[in-house]
């Protein structure tokens, strides 16, 4: 069963998945064992390690140790995930963390797993995270950012609200905020909503209530993003949340 905390722009997973399909997440990502080497193949590639950084929408599937992982997730649009791709994969798809990094993370988690939040601010200091970059961005692509960041709920007409407001088509617009922000539209509206979601099952509401009050077509939906996303059903993140309540 894996143990989740959300903040505002990552997401800390403490997870005991063996052996997830391949696929790709919409957000680069630190993975940490817990015990033993890691077996990865990613893009075709094997990798055997203890500690990685893999980038967003890279293909990748693993064999887990049995005491299981530890994985941070930052999208590209937020100064976190900016200083991970400045700092870690440097344009690669993926980089092997040193031993002597993942050790004092290990470590730490060891010292501050009953307290999620002290967990998670010293794993962002160990690994030079903890202070947030400003992320300048074009004023058509961070006007964009802040809008929907704001939204309660991100409905079908977005796409083009966004264009029009920014005064180019949606193709057009879509490709300025990839080339800005290094993710896709699609992919970074795919996270909000289910940020948001998380946010409406903090709030007590069902997961289908949050689905929907969140813009997700149907729970199924979500449920299918969550999975796309960090591997793990919806369910889980929510049986998470009512365990730390």
């Amino acid at each position: 069963m894996s143990r989740v905390f959300y903040a505002e722009d990552h997401i800390m997973l403490m997870t005991d998945y063996k052996t997830p399909n391949m696929h790709k997440h919409l957000a680069s990502h630190m993975i940490v064992s817990l015990g033993g080497t890691m077996k990865w193949n990613i893009e075709e590639k094997d990798v055997e390690c203890r500690g990685i950084c893999i980038g967003s929408n890279v293909r990748h599937t693993g064999i887990m140790p049995k005491e299981g992982t530890l994985v941070l997730l930052f999208t590209n649009v937020s100064g976190l995930g900016a200083m991970v791709q400045r700092d870690y994969l440097q344009q690669r798809s993926y980089q092997v963390l040193s031993e002597q990094l993942v050790e004092r993370m290990v470590k730490v988690y060891q010292k501050w797993k009953e307290q999620p939040v002290r967990l998670d601010q010293e794993l962002l200091r160990i690994c030079h995270l903890q202070r947030i970059e400003k992320v300048e961005y074009d004023t058509r692509v961070a006007e964009a950012i802040q809008q929907l960041e704001k939204l309660p709920s991100i409905e079908p007409g977005i796409y083009d609200q966004l264009s029009n407001r920014a005064c180019l088509s949606k193709s057009r617009f879509s490709h300025l905020f990839k080339e800005q922000t290094g993710m896709t539209l699609h992919s970074y509206i795919a996270f909000l909503k289910f940020e948001k979601t998380f946010e409406y099952i903090k709030k007590g509401d069902t997961i289908t209530m949050a689905c929907m009050a969140a813009g997700f077509d149907s729970s199924s939906h979500c449920a299918a993003t969550s999975k796309r996303m960090f591997g793990i059903s919806i369910r889980e993140f929510h049986k998470s949340l009512k365990d730390s309540v």
